[in-house]
């Protein structure tokens, strides 16, 4: 099958594409028909044989292995670096909360990372008397100008640098291998919010050389909401205590007092029980992706940020606002229209135009996430739909959505 031949399969296996132009990934990407098979399949397994037969129990044991395996090859690294988590927030905290930060010792981060992000960051401030440094990031940087700030701002003093691979908020891809062997070089662990990336980007943690990367299933991988995957570079678990304890953070225990904790095993993040049928779902949207090829999809929606970038440079009164550069241009691409209100513009677009996208009010921004089943007609309809928005105006009826929603 070729690429082409690919991307057809998968607009057909999507069933919103035959009605709406879902151009919102980013925030939580649309299930496709193997995804929900495969969640349905787990329900009648249940349902007909109960929640704790060995025929079920056995499934999820092998769905959850099938899991680890198929995320590590995704992220390029081992199984046993693979914890299940509730979502690539939680991952965060695991990592960040995990280690042993103390007063005074610093932690870096940019100014383009999303709450889920930067907000563990300042907790670790206020809770432990880290000092926090922010790097400005700017969706025009270069390559060479995001790994300079980075050299300012991280110094000996620096334990932690928390950042994203590809930001939320500017669509750009960060140099993270150059970012992660200075900060190494400098005594400073690498913590990464993958929210982006897992589905979008090819990802190789060991040649990256991260101490932690945290990924979700329902975003770029199109899986379900829920579950998460942390990678934690196996010389670095014993070095991070779990912030959540079940039996599974213990290597021994008895009932009189005999206790000794999980060190090696990267099994110690994973508190308790996961849903069968959504572990069954990320599964399939892995699998889906990895079939799909990484590199193929990558190619694949940086010409699409291409495309948009010609189309929406031909419309007056909108300025990009994601980068324009290939060495860091990503499947994200963001636009300012006007004086209009962001979030308006995304609402008027979903209601009267049929196409999803999403306000990054920071940059006073509409976000496209451009992924390998859109096409350059659903980058026609926005670019349209905006079109009219400038031309006509926003009906007084459209509302901007409340603030503060979890993406």
């Amino acid at each position: 099958m070729s690429d082409q031949e690919r991307w057809a399969w998968l607009r057909e296996q999507t069933p919103v594409l035959r009605d709406y132009v879902y151009l919102n990934c980013g925030w939580s990407g649309p299930l496709s028909y193997p995804v929900v098979e495969a969640m349905r399949r787990r329900l009648d397994l249940e349902l007909w044989h109960g929640p704790t037969t060995r025929t079920v129990m056995d499934d999820r044991q092998a769905t959850t292995a099938r899991l680890r395996e198929a995320s590590a090859r995704m992220l390029g690294a081992d199984a046993d670096e693979i914890a299940i988590t509730g979502n690539t927030t939680e991952g965060v905290n695991i990592a960040v909360n995990g280690l042993d930060l103390r007063a005074g010792d610093g932690i870096v981060t940019t100014t383009a990372e999303h709450g889920g992000g930067i907000v563990p960051a300042y907790f670790l401030r206020e809770r432990r008397g880290c000092e926090l440094r922010l790097v400005p990031l700017e969706a025009e940087c270069s390559p060479g100008e995001v790994l300079e700030r980075f050299d300012q701002a991280i110094d000996a003093n620096t334990r932690l640098v928390l950042l994203s691979e590809i930001t939320y908020s500017t669509g750009q891809l960060l140099p993270l291998a150059e970012i992660s062997r200075l900060a190494h070089a400098r005594g400073a662990s690498v913590v990464v919010d993958g929210a982006q990336t897992a589905g979008h980007v090819p990802i190789d943690v060991h040649a990256l050389g991260v101490d932690a990367y945290a990924v979700p299933s329902h975003k770029w991988l199109c899986g379900p909401d829920g579950l998460g995957m942390l990678y934690v570079r196996r010389e670095r678990i014993a070095g991070f205590d779990p912030v959540k304890v079940s039996g599974r953070a213990a290597a021994s225990y008895d009932f009189e007092g005999g206790f000794e904790p999980e060190r090696e095993k990267v099994t110690k993040f994973e508190v308790s029980t996961t849903s069968g049928p959504v572990v069954a779902g990320t599964l399939a949207a892995v699998e889906q992706y990895l079939e799909s090829g990484p590199v193929a999809v990558w190619d694949r929606v940086r010409d699409l940020n291409r495309a948009a970038e010609a189309r929406f440079a031909n419309i007056p009164g909108v300025a990009p606002a994601s980068p324009c550069i290939d060495t860091t241009r990503s499947g994200l691409f963001l636009v300012t229209v006007g004086e209009e209100d962001p979030g308006r513009v995304a609402a008027y677009l979903q209601r009267d135009h049929r196409v999803v996208a999403r306000a990054v009010r920071q940059y006073n921004a509409v976000r496209l996430s451009l992924h390998a089943y859109n096409t350059e007609a659903d980058i026609e309809r926005a670019a349209t739909g905006i079109e009219q928005a400038l031309s006509e105006g926003i009906p007084d009826d459209i509302l901007a959505p409340v603030p503060g929603g979890a993406e």
